[in-house]
């Protein structure tokens, strides 16, 4: 620097009045303010209410900017998630749609925030024309004390109403002054320190190298495993399914249920799930139907000229399948030749054993039985059952309908639900039969809910009542109506 410039005195930019109490400085704001003065500042040790009306100050637009920003990124956050989901890696699973709103929000709603939390940070610098490394009221030494004791208001001297005589006046002629003071521009040279000039030349290096390795990666193949720098994530002490464990002494990592044990919220009373009432100190065989009326070897093809097996009489059922003393077919052998009555079995089993003894059923359905679980009732039994038994219960369904066009010769017709013997059958057994099936029936246990096969139960008790039901067992108001139908 040249003896000239440090010979050269420094540029006035500024008047500073000082004040001892916050009442004060507000009535020099108003006044500075009204007598049209628009380039002024107050410093305080605190916040100071009512100081930016005072000083004329406007609002900033640091809310706009925040909520420019703020709509920008929820916008990218958006278009970021279709361009991937909807576009590039679109999900079809189960027919839902490959993108959609709701899904998105969070997403939409995290990336509003990121962006104006930003345009806060950064509005606020450039607003406040930050960072700034010299400021000239620092080398005044009573400014110090502005964040301890004392309040000060400052006019530039490029304001429109500044003059040097009559501003001076002004501030001399506050009420509660107690010194006007002037400001000079720091002669320090205003070139950045050489510490910061490499520190920011590093960080615009290091910031872009990760768009390199990123553009690297994209457009180049690798045989080399990928850069894993938080390997919890990938390599966990974890057990995963269907692998071996040396750590229980099956081997296996996968562990069964604890017998008798039941989730905490998950257990269900055992007569709902079962239809049997269970005993007191003693197992009741839940999937007593699966053995139950199992034809002999040669007796599941019905005769040409009868009825399939289950749709007859429980007494003739047990004539047709009962094994002769000579293991000759039962249509081969004179009907005089049959057993006595007295020793087939009471319900019509061909079984020369020992007949294990029924469970405890559930007599009624344990539901509370109302229009909805009829209703209920009746569009499961339309979905799972009258494929085959029909909608009336009668046996007809569309299935065995078309088995018996095709004439399958292994077809056996459902049971028709109106047989005597169904009649009355408990409604636990019923229940047991939909979940464990019977015969050649499969059980649907895994595929209905027990409160929606208990609502099959009731609604096959009202298919049945339609046959069985007594005009005394009809409400009077609804036999009326039936009476004016002519029905």
């Amino acid at each position: 620097m040249s003896e000239e410039a440090n010979n050269t005195e420094p540029k006035l930019i500024g008047l500073m009045a000082q004040f001892d109490d916050p009442d004060s400085l507000l009535a020099a704001c108003e006044k500075v303010r009204k007598a049209g003065y628009t380039k002024t500042d107050a410093y305080t040790p605190f916040p100071l209410h009512g100081i930016d009306e005072a000083l004329g100050i406007k609002p900033t637009i640091l809310p706009w900017i925040v909520l420019t920003l703020g709509v920008m990124g929820g916008f990218a956050g958006l278009g970021l998630q279709y361009v991937t989901n909807a576009d590039w890696y679109p999900f079809i699973i189960s027919a839902k749609p490959v993108w959609s709103l709701p899904a998105n929000i969070p997403v939409i709603f995290e990336l509003v925030i990121l962006h104006s939390a930003i345009a806060v940070f950064i509005g606020m610098l450039f607003l406040n024309k930050l960072p700034t490394f010299s400021n000239p009221l620092f080398r005044v030494p009573e400014f110090a004390r502005a964040t301890d004791d004392k309040f000060f208001l400052t006019i530039d001297v490029n304001d429109d109403k500044y003059k040097p005589n009559k501003t001076r006046e002004l501030l001399d002629g506050l009420i509660g002054q107690t010194d006007v003071i002037e400001v000079f521009e720091d002669p320090s040279p205003a070139e950045l320190p050489k510490i910061i000039k490499f520190v920011g030349i590093a960080a615009t290096v290091v910031a872009v190298v990760p768009p390199i390795l990123l553009w690297r990666a994209y457009y180049q193949t690798s045989t080399v495993p990928r850069i894993n720098p938080i390997r919890d994530m990938d390599v966990q002490l974890r057990g995963d399914t269907q692998t071996i464990s040396p750590v229980f002494a099956d081997g296996r990592t996968m562990r069964p249920r604890i017998p008798g044990t039941v989730a905490r919220g998950e257990w269900v009373d055992p007569i709902m799930l079962t239809g049997i009432v269970p005993e007191i100190g003693g197992e009741q065989n839940v999937i007593f139907l699966q053995e139950e009326d199992t034809p002999e070897e040669g007796a599941d093809k019905p005769a040409e000229d009868e009825k399939p097996a289950e749709d007859k009489p429980a007494a003739e059922e047990a004539e047709g399948q009962q094994p002769m003393a000579d293991d000759a077919p039962a249509e081969d052998k004179p009907a005089e030749e049959a057993p006595a009555a007295e020793e087939k079995p009471a319900d019509g089993e061909a079984a020369a054993e020992p007949e294990e003894p029924e469970p405890n059923w559930v007599k009624i359905a344990p539901i509370s039985v109302t229009k909805a679980t009829l209703e209920r009732g009746r569009q499961r039994y339309n979905i799972y059952c009258s494929v085959c038994h029909g909608l009336a219960g009668d046996g007809d369904g569309l299935v065995s309908q078309r088995a018996l066009q095709l004439e399958q010769p292994t077809w056996i017709p459902p049971t028709n639900l109106h047989t005597d013997y169904l009649l009355t059958q408990p409604d636990g057994k019923l229940y047991n039969t939909i979940t464990h099936g019977i015969r050649k029936m499969k059980g649907y246990g895994d595929q209905i809910p027990a409160e929606d096969r208990w609502a099959i139960v009731t609604y096959v008790r009202a298919l049945q009542k339609t046959r069985t039901g007594t005009p005394e067992e009809i409400p009077a108001v609804e036999m009326k109506e039936l009476e004016i139908k002519g029905q």
